[in-house]
């Protein structure tokens, strides 16, 4: 965590989130079974890409959010797919996909959209991961302040049993860092503790839950 980011927090009378400090790599530490790239700002589907054409995984699943659809066939995709005809009878509100690329194929699926963008793709990739119990190591790709929010994402939602790294894509071509004011930093920060909160929340209910079963049996 950055100075700046600590400070926003002691101020506010907050401890620090104690969860795993993503790194900003131009290039993964290892290779990986599946490259994942949330969904959101375009740059990251490019350094994704260019990830996967480096080899580093031999398959990519490429989240695709509503907004995304138009302008994902200009990507330099491996297979062609018209994802805007695909998507024509799904209603707008609904139009959320997974979109993999392996060996030269392409796979299509539809992911229902969340009020929480970020806990819906991690929790729609847990899904995925299930059907396929091949992949046992993760190279997940996201802009580097919203690392964090995956991160917990991950350790709540994913099987302890995948490896996960976590990577920054640069947001320009020259590869800087975004830029973040105070109030970017506060936001962020404050997304990681309603998380945090939520997903404890969920963990309890479910421990509870399961608990009040085993009395039953």
């Amino acid at each position: 965590m950055v100075a700046a980011e600590r400070q926003l927090l002691m101020g506010l009378g907050l401890r620090c989130p104690t969860c795993m400090t993503a790194q900003f790599y131009n290039h993964p530490l290892q290779n990986a079974d599946l490259i994942f790239v949330l969904a959101g700002r375009e740059y990251r589907k490019r350094f994704g890409l260019d990830l996967f054409n480096q080899e580093l995984a031999p398959r990519i699943l490429l989240s695709v959010a509503r907004f995304e659809i138009r302008r994902f066939s200009k990507l330099s995709l491996p297979v062609p797919v018209d994802l805007l005809d695909l998507a024509s009878n799904v209603p707008p509100p609904q139009r959320h996909f997974f979109v993999l690329f392996e060996r030269q194929q392409v796979q299509v699926e539809h992911v229902r959209p969340g009020r929480l963008g970020t806990l819906t793709e991690i929790q729609a990739l847990a899904h995925w991961l299930a059907d396929h119990p091949e992949i046992h190591s993760l190279l997940i790709v996201s802009s580097e302040g919203h690392l964090r929010r995956i991160t917990l994402c991950c350790q709540y939602l994913l099987d302890s049993r995948v490896t996960v790294e976590l990577i920054a894509s640069p947001n320009t071509d020259s590869g800087k860092r975004e830029s973040k004011t105070p109030i970017a930093v506060l936001v962020e920060l404050l997304k990681v503790l309603f998380y945090r909160a939520l997903l404890g929340l969920r963990l309890n209910r479910c421990w509870a839950t399961s608990k009040h079963r085993r009395r039953k049996l």
